[in-house]
């Protein structure tokens, strides 16, 4: 019974996969998508039909192999015999109801099937044509049924026999040779080769290609001299087992080692050996390792003068024997990369040097040597080296050397000696700036208040390489140490906010306290900033106290009173708000303070007579609410207004009085009545 033949690719119930691709039993039965045809010998997609002759797992699949694939002339006439075991479809059975050819030299010669195996018409040296040569490979292939059907060997390369002109006790003739079988397209190639130090047959090639299916099919012209054996072959005689490494430097001058299959057999010792590596050459190749069959060659440098490529290169190692007129292709793909830097970490660091600096990226580990440096100079001054300890694909670390002074570089890394790279992802060059250890500048005053949540203004140097600092604040014994952290606004100047402490209290005098600056560096170290010895310490002012607000005629000024304003904030730090749920509405802006009053302006005439109450915020840490207090005029019309309520209350008192008497005297007149 014939089996259906499905058009293999077409994405059918999800399938994808070219099951016509698979041309042996194994391979096609081994994927679950696909079943393979013992009567037509090919493979397809499985869609669960019931058929004969089909085997749709592995282990069900029949092993077909030659009993021999060499004889000898004083052997001859040589049998070709095809073993088949683990026949659970009935396979041999079938063969043996139906016609059996031989196909060998393009005749067709009778086949017979003998219990588990298939046997050829004998074939004699005159049959072969087998005349003073030293040896003679041969193809054959078993045909059955009326569409001549080809046999699929588990190995193709059984397809062929060779036939030597004598035996040479102890040593075999095949044994330097190589032999391979791949498969293009529908044809099917064999190659074999002997090198010159064969002392049986000295140097021998066979080259030939025919179709797996169709044994009329011509070989490809381009492929009749030279053999190229592809990735996808599974020949181990010609594999290219490694390469070393698998991607390199893009401007070249790299070494590269492939481990491969009898380099020197294939060689023969005459050199006449190309390498390309990912189509660029790959110069004088040598072997360095005979026990591990490993070469080694060097990269050529690129053709576009180190400039970035557009577009990365990559490819296969080939290999191009001239003796035996043999390409053979890696199945690994090695690349060419080109160096990419993304950022620096930390951006800082000190003169001492000891930073360690995290060069971040892709492809940072190509090449054999990378050294990287600080350009600080101004072209004079030679750049500092920082010395790598750590190297990976996405990251480089080094340790910064020592500078004489404080300045700002470029990093510049550059890889094998030749190709330089220093630009992040912006474009521009990535700088590291050497930085003189943080002091604290003299003669400045630092002042607060005891809630804290105030800005100072620090002075100094150095402060570019701090990545955060923190003020603290000494006050009987207990250190206290602020909420929010300090601004580097550049190498001398930051802003930091104060901390809160538990005095002194209202109505004391200002108290001068020990203060510091803890310090964490942009290279991660810590350190504790003292102020310098001539400064008076940190003054500490009492919290101010507020009282009241009036609003001034022009309903667009409002005076707060209170006490010990002024001191331990700037005006800035202070916000007028009105009292809502939402305290970010300003009221007024503050224009002026005073030691007893705090004056802000509204932006709108008439818009403070119409607030009640207050919030008075000063810094992040203390809020008060105020309310308003009347004026004269204001207190005058009140009084005003509350006499007259008293009056009409009073008289509508005396009134309901006076008419509940009347009232009781007229009841009691009509009882009496």
């Amino acid at each position: 019974m014939s089996c259906a033949d499905p058009t293999d690719t077409e994405a059918n119930n999800m399938i994808t996969i070219n099951c016509s691709g698979l041309n042996t039993c194994k391979k096609c039965a081994e994927n679950p998508t696909c079943l393979w045809s013992l009567e037509r010998q090919s493979c397809f997609v499985d869609y669960g039909t019931p058929l004969l002759l089909i085997v749709r797992i592995e282990t069900d699949c029949p092993s077909v192999s030659v009993a021999s694939s060499v004889t000898y002339l004083p052997h001859l006439p040589y049998v070709y015999i095809v073993n088949v075991s683990n026949d659970v479809t009935g396979f041999l059975e079938y063969l043996d109801q139906t016609r059996v050819w031989c196909v060998m030299l393009e005749v067709k010669r009778p086949a017979w099937v003998y219990g588990n195996s298939i046997r050829c018409t004998p074939v004699n040296q005159t049959d072969l044509g087998f005349n003073h040569q030293t040896l003679m490979t041969y193809h054959c292939y078993v045909i059955f049924g009326d569409s001549d059907t080809i046999l699929q060997l588990d190995d193709a390369a059984d397809n062929y026999f060779t036939v030597y002109d004598e035996y040479h006790h102890g040593y075999r003739p095949d044994e330097s040779c190589v032999t391979c079988h791949w498969d293009v397209g529908q044809f099917g190639y064999y190659y074999k080769w002997c090198p010159s130090r064969n002392l049986a047959t000295g140097q021998y090639r066979f080259y030939v290609g025919y179709s797996d299916t169709n044994h009329k099919a011509v070989m490809p012209a381009n492929n009749r001299f030279s053999a190229t054996v592809p990735a996808s072959s599974e020949c181990n005689d010609l594999r290219i087992q490694s390469v070393e490494p698998l991607s390199g430097l893009w401007t070249g001058g790299q070494q590269i080692i492939v481990k491969v299959n009898n380099y020197l057999t294939l060689a023969d010792g005459r050199g006449g050996v190309k390498v390309t590596v990912a189509g660029r050459d790959c110069l004088r190749p040598a072997m360095v390792d005979f026990r591990n069959s490993r070469i080694t060659c060097q990269l050529t440098a690129a053709s576009q003068n180190y400039m970035e490529p557009l577009a990365e290169e990559q490819g296969p190692v080939v290999i191009t024997y001239q003796a035996s007129l043999l390409t053979v292709e890696s199945t690994q793909t090695f690349r060419f990369v080109y160096p990419e830097i993304t950022d620096i970490s930390p951006s800082c660091g000190p003169l001492t040097g000891g930073t360690l600096l995290a060069v971040r990226g892709r492809h940072l580990d190509a090449g054999s040597l990378v050294t990287i440096e600080v350009a600080v100079g101004d072209g004079l001054t030679p750049p500092v080296p920082c010395e790598v300890v750590a190297r990976h694909s996405d990251r480089i670390l080094c340790l910064t050397g020592p500078s004489n002074r404080s300045a700002t570089g470029t990093v510049n890394v550059v890889f094998n000696k030749t190709l330089s790279v220093q630009n992040g992802m912006a474009g521009g060059p990535l700088m590291f700036t050497y930085a003189s250890e943080p002091i604290l500048a003299t003669g400045q005053q630092l002042e607060g208040i005891a809630s804290g949540g105030t800005a100072v203004q620090v002075r100094g140097t150095g402060f570019s390489c701090i990545s955060d600092a923190t003020m603290y604040v000494d006050r009987g014994g207990v250190r206290q140490v602020a909420a929010s952290h300090c601004h580097s606004v550049n190498d001398t100047y930051m802003v930091c906010g104060t901390p809160k402490l538990d005095g002194p209290r209202a109505g004391a005098s200002p108290e001068r306290l020990r203060f510091g600056f803890h310090v964490l560096h942009a290279d991660g170290h810590v350190s504790d900033m003292p102020p310098p010895p001539d400064t008076d310490g940190y003054v500490a002012h009492a919290d101010p106290v507020l009282e009241e607000f009036v609003v001034l005629p022009t309903g667009r000024s409002m005076l707060i009173n209170g006490q010990d304003l002024g001191h331990g904030y700037r005006i800035e730090e202070i916000m007028v708000v009105q009292f809502s749920k939402n305290l970010t509405a300003v009221t007024c802006n503050v224009t002026a303070v005073t030691s007893r009053h705090i004056m802000c302006e509204s932006d709108s005439p008439d818009s403070l007579n119409r607030v009640p109450v207050i919030v008075v915020i000063i810094g992040d840490q203390l809020d008060y609410t105020v309310k308003r207090r009347m004026n004269n005029t204001q207190s005058e019309s009140f009084r005003r207004h509350l006499i007259i309520i008293s009056i009409l209350i009073a008289v509508t008192l005396v009134f309901c009085y006076y008419k509940s008497k009347y009232m009781n005297i007229v009841n009691l007149a009509n009882t009496i009545l």
